[in-house]
């Protein structure tokens, strides 16, 4: 009661009353004095022109007071002026406040579909996560399945070509001899060196057939082609150059046939590839930085060393590649060497004597720390 006596404005309400007092004393005076000099106003009589004047008063104190409290209260302007306009806000406001109220019920049953589609979605997700691991599983396994099935098939393949290999007494194309002639070397000397070749060529078809079928055999039938030896041997007459000849077989014979082997020769330039004592091929090693054992190390020499020879002109064997072969007691020499030395390394390969196209590369190992 207190606290509404304290926040009362008095002074606005006090003035009202005094001025609504002192009107209505005024009309009240007013009115009698009229009254009694009978006066009258628009031809009305003086009790009605009485009265006229009091409800004049009573009009004058409520515009009094409306003004008032207009100048002094903005509450009351807007009460009297603004309601239209406060009802058109407040209508304003309901609409959106009911499309609000419709956009938050569409939104929150978007966020239901939203949350259900993501529930579907992490469940598809879980779905796939399940069939990539089963689909992993069964990868493993057909992974595990293929190799066996290649290590299945290696073996197959190791043992039809050792079955062929039993099988086959002699391979095609397999370098049966060679030999060199210079030139303006007479034809009687060529006939010479082709007999001299034709007879090592029989001697090395022997051996291989006799290893091959674990019978000594005393003489195979061996057949060249004369018209291709007539023109081999009309080509080293008119050659200008050192010339090769090769003997390779013309094709593979089988074990327990009647052999008759058909050997053909081949020529061509013969040129000084390497000569006696150069480097064939030399290569670095750092034995504290590799891991490889010495004879691993000295296997990766020798085969690169072959590239090079190829590259260089070599012919290599049509048959195993090969453009020569180092000694076992010289490769194991070179191994225990190699296994003593501890630092860097240089492996030097040089030609012992002098090596032609048709090769074959011997080679002496040595090493420089």
């Amino acid at each position: 009661m207190i606290r509404f006596i304290e926040d009362t404005n008095w002074l606005p309400i006090i003035s009202l009353i005094l001025a609504s007092a002192g009107l209505s004393v005024l009309g009240d005076s007013v009115g009698s004095k009229w009254g009694k000099k009978r006066v009258s106003v628009f031809k009305l009589r003086p009790k009605h022109t009485s009265r006229l004047i009091t409800a004049i008063t009573g009009a004058l104190i409520a515009i009094g007071i409306l003004s008032v409290m207009s100048v002094l209260s903005q509450d009351v302007r807007t009460a009297l002026f603004g309601m239209k306009i406060l009802k058109q806000q407040m209508y304003d406001l309901q609409f959106q406040l009911t499309r609000s109220e419709s956009n938050t019920e569409q939104m929150r049953v978007s966020l239901a579909e939203v949350s259900a589609s993501l529930d579907l979605t992490g469940f598809e997700l879980d779905t796939m996560r399940n069939d990539r691991l089963i689909l992993e599983q069964e990868k493993l396994e057909l992974e595990a399945q293929l190799r066996v099935m290649r290590e299945e098939s290696e073996q197959l393949r190791h043992a039809l070509k050792a079955l062929k290999s039993e099988a086959i007494a002699l391979s095609a194309n397999v370098l049966l001899g060679q030999t060199a002639f210079e030139p303006d070397t007479s034809r009687d000397e060529i006939i010479s060196g082709l007999n001299a070749l034709k007879q090592q060529v029989r001697l090395n078809i022997l051996s291989k057939i006799s290893d091959q079928s674990f019978t000594k055999l005393r003489d195979i039938p061996v057949e060249f082609d004369t018209e291709n030896e007539e023109a081999l041997i009309s080509e080293l007459l008119s050659a200008d150059m050192r010339q090769y000849v090769r003997a390779l077989s013309g094709e593979n014979y089988t074990v327990g046939e009647d052999l008759s082997v058909m050997a053909r020769l081949e020529t061509g330039a013969s040129i000084l590839t390497y000569e006696d004592g150069s480097s064939v091929y030399r290569k670095f090693i750092d034995r504290k930085s590799s891991s490889s054992s010495p004879e691993e190390i000295l296997h990766t020499f020798l085969r690169e060393l072959r590239n090079k020879a190829v590259n260089d002109g070599i012919l290599p064997d049509p048959v195993t590649n090969n453009v020569g072969t180092l000694d076992g007691e010289a490769f194991f020499a070179a191994v225990d060497e190699l296994g003593t030395i501890e630092g860097s390394v240089i492996i030097n390969a040089s030609a012992s004597g002098d090596i032609y196209t048709e090769g074959p590369v011997v080679i002496e190992i040595d090493f420089e720390q």
